[in-house]
């Protein structure tokens, strides 16, 4: 009795139009806040959430309320179509099509879901003649404390930026990497034309010497990023503090120090992914109209070099032209540096292929239900016409 009644909520169909109606209004508010958050942001607050934070009094006092997020509809989605399905629909060829455009419909949402858990999305920067390994994340840094060993070879921490934060302190061997102060999103200036609320902290290590920092507000446009920041301390293990570095992903390369007799390196990058492969930049063209300043053609001729496979062999890439290779999709994105920079938007989804499958089968359903009832009024029509 009790499992009956919790199958006659979750197959309603007044369930069905509630979270349909709700999920244009979490459409609405997401289109809103998308002003102040960027799309990143909100696809991941709003969308990919299972409770999303709504600020109802925007500004310095701000008042957040949840709301249930798109997770959570979209969950309840596809148990409201399974259980409407167990208890209404039967298998039979009068119902195949509203089970091929349901079925279609599950996919889509399911395929969201997969590619919310499972895809990654990057950028591979590569200037001409050079060749690298990794992709970076253009949203997201970490901090990375590199100890340089004697044979040549590196050993890199990565800390994640959720864990930046004001006072946090991390331990290596001899010594602590404490962060006096963190900055989402940051300014910075020299020193001497540092005027308003910069804050008061400065470096007295590294290339950050000299300099001001003050918070911003966070970036929300997709062609622009957080310049994220901190001053930090490296305490060694009797007490003795070391200095004060400022590491940002607007400052290049890394910091070097000293502690305990070893070599060490310090610097806030954006977040990398590396690569079991290698991809170097023959050349790179950016074609334009002839007798104009309009792009035409983007185009990178690269060389792949793998040494588990033993591969090495060059490759086109172009706009509409992407290159697949070993589960990711590079596609040409973009260029810097007067032509001699190339952009590659790289693209891991395995399941990209679901939303294709699930609008077929959206247009078989649909296909297949508009048939049959014209085979019906055809019928009608020729059982008229005979009497």
């Amino acid at each position: 009795m009790i499992l009956k009644k919790i199958g006659k909520i979750f197959s309603s169909l007044r369930l069905t139009v509630t979270l349909l109606a709700y999920a244009s209004v979490l459409i609405f508010i997401a289109t809103l806040s998308q002003v102040h958050l960027g799309i990143y942001e909100v696809q991941q607050q709003f969308f990919r959430s299972w409770i999303a934070w709504l600020d109802v009094v925007p500004g310095e006092q701000s008042f957040k309320i949840p709301i249930p997020g798109g997770a959570l509809i979209g969950t309840l989605l596809v148990i409201n179509l399974l259980a409407a399905h167990g208890v209404r629909f039967k298998l039979r060829w009068s119902k195949a099509g509203m089970i091929l455009i349901h079925s279609g419909v599950l996919l889509l949402l399911l395929g969201e879901a997969f590619t919310a858990m499972l895809g990654r999305e990057a950028q591979m920067i590569v200037d001409e003649g050079e060749t690298i390994n990794y992709s970076v994340f253009p949203r997201e840094v970490e901090l990375v404390v590199i100890e340089l060993t004697g044979e040549g070879m590196e050993n890199v921490t990565a800390i994640p930026q959720a864990r930046l934060e004001d006072s946090a302190a991390f331990p290596f061997s001899g010594f602590s990497l404490k962060i006096n102060r963190h900055f989402r999103n940051s300014e910075i200036v020299p020193e001497s034309e540092a005027e308003g609320n910069f804050d008061e902290l400065r470096a007295n290590q590294g290339t950050g010497q000299g300099y001001a920092v003050r918070a911003k507000e966070r970036e929300t446009a997709m062609d622009r990023r957080d310049l994220t920041s901190a001053f930090v301390s490296i305490v060694l293990d009797n007490g003795e503090t070391q200095g004060r570095w400022l590491l940002s992903n607007a400052i290049r390369g890394e910091q070097a120090f000293q502690a305990r007799g070893k070599q060490w390196k310090i610097a806030i990058r954006q977040r990398r992914l590396y690569h079991p492969f290698s991809i170097k930049l023959l050349d790179f063209s950016h074609d334009r109209y002839l007798g104009t300043n309009v792009p035409k053609n983007f185009s990178s001729k690269i060389r792949i070099l793998n040494s588990e496979t033993g591969e090495d062999r060059e490759d086109l890439v172009y706009m509409n032209h992407p290159l697949r290779y070993q589960g990711l999709t590079f596609y040409q994105a973009g260029y810097q540096n007067n032509d001699t920079t190339t952009i590659f938007q790289v693209v891991r989804n395995p399941v990209w292929t679901l939303p294709y499958i699930a609008c077929v089968l959206v247009g078989t359903g649909l296909l297949w239900v508009f048939l049959g009832h014209l085979i019906k009024a055809v019928g009608r029509r020729k059982s008229r016409s005979v009497s």
